[in-house]
């Protein structure tokens, strides 16, 4: 029996698989660009400040210029004396910020304490001074204050670690044992202080 190859249908790519159709991966890049850029443009007239978004105003407040000082002339001093209220005000070691206005008076500094103390406490005194700076860093990372203070002793330098300095023995105190939490063995040094 003989065949007819007419109406059959030719194969396409060799082998029995049909033909692919080229350009699938350009299309579907372009396909998203181009939907990108459509939705892009979607939200950007969306979000578009527009005229009635806005209240309009009848007009802008107007600036008005700050007040000028008011100078007052300097009282005699046998006038200042006199009255009861004025000499008060010159016995108060409190000053505002109105007391030291011009026209008024100068301020006083604060007297001095006479012997304050200061209080330090030693974390350890090392001879390598990238130790001490180690040694003060992790102290730093848990929030203390602390210094690394060289000093000579005979022909050796041992740089000190402290904490501080502190006002007074009770905040020394608390220090020493947040260190102690933290394994840091802290000896509490006092220093005096003249001003």
């Amino acid at each position: 029996m003989a065949r007819d190859y007419k109406d059959s249908e030719p194969r396409r790519g060799g082998y029995g698989q049909p033909r692919r159709k080229s350009g699938g991966l350009f299309k579907g890049v372009l396909l998203g660009i181009l939907l990108s850029l459509l939705l892009a443009g979607v939200l950007l007239w969306l979000l578009w400040p527009r005229s009635q978004d806005f209240k309009p105003m009848a007009s802008a407040p107007e600036l008005q210029p700050p007040p000028t000082a008011i100078v007052t002339p300097a009282k005699p001093a046998d006038a200042a004396q006199d009255t009861p209220a004025a000499s008060d005000r010159t016995d108060a070691s409190n000053y505002t910020f109105y007391d030291i206005l011009p026209g008024d008076r100068a301020p006083k500094p604060l007297p001095a304490k006479a012997n304050a103390e200061r209080w330090w406490l030693q974390v350890a005194a090392l001879k390598n001074a990238g130790d001490a700076d180690a040694l003060r860093a992790k102290l730093v990372l848990l929030n203390f204050s602390a210094v690394v203070e060289p000093t000579v002793q005979g022909e050796a330098t041992l740089y000190r670690v402290r904490v501080g300095p502190f006002s007074d023995q009770a905040a020394a105190d608390l220090a020493q044992k947040k260190l102690a939490e933290n394994k840091f063995d802290a000896r509490p040094l006092k220093e005096a202080v003249n001003p």
